[in-house]
Order: C-alpha cells, then sequence, then structure tokens
C-alpha cells in the first residue's frame, strides 16, 4: 500500500498520465484525468475505483466479457490454458449432434448462452431457418395456442436441453479456477460499451485481467494498474484502456 507521503504527492494538479503496457495480445493505457487534485489518503481504508473500457481486435467493445481485478500477474500464475473452453466447443457433446444450421446460427453470435440479448433478438428468425428452433416454436405452439408465447417460451422447449447454458457453465468453472491462482479480489462484467468498473478498491497495485482469451484472436490482457486514492466526486481516479490493436492468429501462451 502508499505511504502517506506518497500519497501526498498526488495533492498537485495532475497532468494528463498516459502509461503503455504491452500484454499477451492486448495492449493498455492507464489514465489519470488532467488538471485535478487527487486529496491525501484520509486512512488506510480509503478506498477508490478503477474503470477498465475495452476494444477487441475489431474495433468494437469488448462485451458481456468478465475482467478481474487480481492481486497477482495472470501471465507468471500458470494458468492451465490447454483447458480452457472455446466458444467452437458451444455445442460439443449435444445429443443428438445439432445439425448445420445451428451451427452456423450460434457462431454468428459471440453470447456464452442461448439466452443473450443477441440470440434473443434473432429468434423470430431462428424458428424460420434452424430446425431445432422451429421445432421448439412448434411444440411452444401446441402447448400454448399462441404464437406469440410459443416464441416467448421458445427456450424451454428446445430440444437440446445441455446447449442453452453448458458452455457458460464450463467457462464460469473454468475462470473461477483460475482466478484462484491470481490472487482474485474482484471482477466484473462489461457492458454494452465495453466498460466496467471496479469499486472499493484500496489505494495500491494491481493487475486487470480477461483470464481467458477472447476467442476472436485469442486476446488475453494482464494489465498492472495503480489505484491512487479517491478523486473528489469522481466514481473513479483511474481508467484503464485495453485494446488489441490488430487480429492474431494465435496466442503466445504465458
Amino acid at each position: 500500500m502508499f505511504s502517506q507521503t506518497f500519497a501526498l504527492a498526488f495533492i498537485i494538479p495532475l497532468a494528463f498520465a498516459v502509461a503503455g503496457a504491452q500484454t499477451p495480445n492486448g495492449t493498455c493505457k492507464v489514465n489519470t484525468p488532467a488538471g485535478v487534485k487527487v486529496e491525501a489518503q484520509a486512512s488506510p481504508d480509503v478506498t477508490t475505483g478503477i474503470k477498465i473500457t475495452v476494444t477487441g481486435a475489431d474495433g468494437k467493445p469488448v462485451q458481456r466479457q468478465r475482467f478481474f481485478l487480481l492481486s497477482r500477474s495472470a501471465a507468471a500464475s500458470g494458468l492451465d490454458y490447454a483447458s480452457a473452453p472455446k466458444h467452437a466447443d458451444f455445442l460439443a457433446g449435444a445429443t443428438p449432434p445439432p445439425s448445420q444450421q445451428l451451427r452456423d446460427w450460434v457462431a454468428k453470435h459471440d453470447c456464452d448462452t442461448l439466452y443473450c440479448p443477441d440470440y434473443e433478438n434473432d429468434y423470430a428468425e431462428a424458428v424460420k431457418t434452424v430446425p431445432e428452433f422451429k421445432q421448439a416454436y412448434e411444440e411452444g405452439q401446441k402447448k400454448y395456442h399462441s404464437d406469440r408465447l410459443a416464441l416467448a417460451w421458445v427456450m424451454d422447449n428446445f430440444p437440446l436441453k445441455s446447449v442453452r447454458t453448458d458452455y457458460y457453465k464450463r467457462k464460469k468453472a473454468w475462470l473461477e479456477q483460475a482466478a484462484q491462482k491470481a490472487g482474485p479480489l474482484s471482477s466484473v462484467m462489461t457492458d454494452e460499451k465495453g466498460n466496467g468498473y471496479f469499486l472499493n478498491v484500496k489505494v495500491g497495485s494491481y493487475y486487470v485481467s480477461n483470464l481467458l482469451p477472447l476467442d476472436a484472436g485469442g486476446v488475453l490482457w494482464d494489465c498492472q494498474v495503480t489505484a491512487i486514492p479517491p478523486i473528489p466526486n469522481q466514481l473513479n481516479s483511474v481508467t484503464v484502456v485495453l485494446s488489441a490493436a490488430k487480429q492474431t492468429a494465435s496466442l503466445a501462451r504465458p
């Protein structure tokens, strides 16, 4: 943790501070606001916030991905990436085997379950083109005697029950095990703009990582960040901008 002397050094107006670091396939920039005064640390228990903004290799916000605030580097934690689930495994083990139309439909969406908003927005089209959705929809029509309810409850009648959330459960279990090795402190899920907030963070040094490489280019972030004393009227005192400059063919395993 920071000493009182170090904290007092932040009372002077800050220039726009940017620290850049290249991590495995992911670039990090740590920003503090320009022209603001950071108050001295009032007590050892004072807390602040860290905002993250994440952009993928395609230049779009990274949505609905979990990021972790860690006490040590993920890259140095000996994580077993060979065992990490991949999005291509979404339909693995389904019985009976899924249709090619369902495989193609799932591949269009970067979602961990069939319940995510991107999928739900396409249910009406899916019941026309994907055999499994068509079967579920027709089953709903028989049960509810209503096209609207048949579409709304299409997942309840979906014939491949395990694929609805199985990939999400496997991914969640892997992340929980990986986080334990890297000293987890908290985690956040990015929103539709690729933003997330770690709140109630004590002043000190941390790492921010997604732990599980993104399927798109295998992007992994492992960003060192220092949480400075809180800024008056600010939710966070530090913003970490995570980006992937270009699509990469493979991930160099730590």
